[in-house]
């Protein structure tokens, strides 16, 4: 993956991602996404993601919108700036590693994912056990 910008962290993308594809049924232009959902989406804690989106939102990365329905509430948008950087740092690189490993056979993939799911197996056992 190419080197961040200056002062983006890779949590952003992370998040920059999420709101994409929370939105994505509904089109980029229209706010679905809520911090909730984010946090949800990312299978991390609710304030984390709120601090996130905040100083993302002053780099001009997310746009928040106040829901009419309920003034407590905020939607996400992506800014133009954000979708940049999540077809840079996403688009562009899926599309690398697919080119990069496209030639690996199904028989290699398969094999992969057995290996990767038993070695999850068993680090959540590890963690269960201690």
């Amino acid at each position: 993956m190419p080197a961040l910008p200056k002062g983006m962290k890779p949590r952003y993308v992370h998040v920059i991602d999420a709101v994409w594809h929370i939105n994505e049924p509904n089109g980029q232009d229209t706010g679905t996404a809520r911090v909730g959902d984010v946090s949800a989406f990312l299978g991390v804690t609710t304030p984390s993601i709120t601090k996130l989106v905040g100083e993302m939102a002053a780099l001009g990365l997310v746009v928040k919108h106040a829901d009419a329905t309920d003034r407590r509430a905020v939607t996400l948008t992506l800014a133009e700036r954000g979708l940049d950087i999540r077809h840079i740092y996403v688009e562009e690189y899926h599309a690398h590693l697919s080119q990069l490993l496209g030639g690996l056979t199904l028989d290699q993939c398969e094999t992969t994912v057995r290996t990767l799911t038993e070695a999850l197996r068993l680090m959540q056992q590890d963690a269960n056990n201690r």
